[in-house]
């Protein structure tokens, strides 16, 4: 092989490694909850999601129209901006996670459903946001081996459903 062709392979590599990279940093917060912002439709994100999760063999268990019950309920509370445009709330399960969490210790059964929501702000309606909690282990090996598969899996839907 070629220098020339050596280089050029590498160059076409360097674009996918940064946008490998980029992907990570956005899931590589410290706090509890991780977000993304993504451009589209708000229908075609939530649909990606949904594609991703139950293309992985899971059920979504429930969906709920938090944007619905926020925007009808805020004036009751004398709420007159609604912070939401549409939002909506996926929660499912992984079965073997779900086993692999409870068995570990029966605590981590508050884990469950794992959740992502997808939302447009009324003040940024370009946008959608992805957000999910990052969830927390209770110290042991088991635990802790067990919330890094429900973080694979939850981040592996993320990336699935935003590659396009």
């Amino acid at each position: 092989m070629k220098v020339n062709d050596l280089l050029s392979q590498l160059w076409l590599m360097v674009p996918a490694s940064l946008l490998s990279l980029s992907v990570f940093v956005a899931f590589a917060g410290d706090g509890p909850v991780n977000t993304i912002k993504v451009t589209g439709e708000f229908g075609d994100i939530r649909d990606s999601v949904k594609s991703a999760i139950e293309g992985k063999g899971i059920n979504i268990a429930h969906t709920l129209p938090a944007s619905d019950m926020l925007n009808r309920t805020g004036g009751d509370y004398g709420i007159t901006e609604n912070v939401f445009q549409q939002a909506e709330i996926l929660e499912f399960c992984s079965a073997r996670i779900s086993h692999q969490l409870s068995q570990a210790n029966p605590e981590n059964i508050m884990l469950c459903p794992f959740a992502i929501s997808i939302y447009v702000l009324a003040d940024d309606p370009g946008q959608v946001y992805l957000s999910w909690r990052r969830p927390f282990d209770l110290g042991d090996e088991k635990s802790r081996a067990a919330v890094g598969q429900m973080v694979k899996l939850i981040e592996g839907v993320i990336t699935e459903a935003t590659e396009w």
